[in-house]
């Protein structure tokens, strides 16, 4: 149900636009986005600083779309949540709690330090291209596009990341031990 409500803002907007227009779809986006932190405080779900800065991007560019009719400011929020995160994952290294790779994944694996710094910079770099990403499809191609684009990227990113984590991982042979260990408790 939580992942549901997760994708409950994108999957609402393309929906919308499929019918309609993208300032009607952004619209649906940001009621969509405020009812998602709405069921998430009802549900005593926890929300994360992501889910905030997504929350306000998709807000004020929202806001900036519909009031300047202008779908530029819409297109530029994914770019901006993507370099926001990129930043914030590569920034945990330096500035607050830690590593913020190895918090989100540290109760599964235990990794030595090097290959956590190679994780972080790698899923930093990532969402850093992700942006500019959305932006070649936004300039370099149609409206409709973009649409999909957003809705095929906001699951494609996170899986290709994974994806790609695993893949370093049993390339290193760092995954082989994590399963080894499993097996052995």
């Amino acid at each position: 149900m939580k992942q549901l409500v997760d994708f409950l803002p994108v999957v609402a907007f393309v929906g919308v636009y499929v019918f309609t227009d993208i300032f009607v779809a952004t619209a649906a986006l940001m009621a969509t986005a405020v009812l998602q932190f709405v069921i998430f405080k009802v549900k005593g779900w926890p929300i994360s600083r992501q889910m905030l800065v997504v929350i306000w991007v998709a807000l004020i560019s929202g806001g900036l779309t519909l009031a300047l009719q202008d779908k530029t400011f819409i297109q530029w929020k994914p770019t901006i949540v993507y370099w926001i995160m990129g930043a914030a994952i590569i920034g945990s290294r330096y500035v607050g709690r830690g590593d913020y790779i190895q918090r989100a994944m540290g109760k599964m694996l235990v990794l030595p330090e090097p290959t956590w710094a190679r994780l972080t910079f790698g899923w930093g770099a990532a969402m850093c291209l992700a942006g500019v990403a959305n932006l070649a499809v936004a300039y370099g191609f149609s409206e409709q596009a973009w649409v999909l684009y957003k809705f095929v990227s906001a699951f494609g990113i996170p899986l290709l990341l994974t994806l790609g984590s695993v893949a370093y991982l049993a390339a290193t042979g760092q995954l082989a031990s994590e399963i080894e260990e499993a097996e052995g408790s």
